[in-house]
């Protein structure tokens, strides 16, 4: 989960298993969470979060580390 934006249409939720290799994105419409079930359990995953709007998108969130 994430905290919810004023004024978004929805997220890109980005992650890998890096920092600098977040090559995978989900696009989430009108909520604040994303359940992922296709990760494996033994590796480590980064995730960042943007919100977007008709008039764009975020800065991303600070990425986050999941072991």
């Amino acid at each position: 989960t994430w905290n919810q934006q004023e004024n978004c249409h929805g997220y890109n939720v980005l992650w890998g298993i890096a920092p600098n290799k977040l090559y995978n994105s989900w696009m989430v419409y009108e909520n604040n969470f994303l359940e992922l079930k296709s990760l494996s359990v033994d590796q480590i995953y980064y995730f960042s979060v943007e919100a977007f709007n008709g008039n764009g998108i975020s800065e991303r969130a600070n990425i986050i580390k999941i072991e």
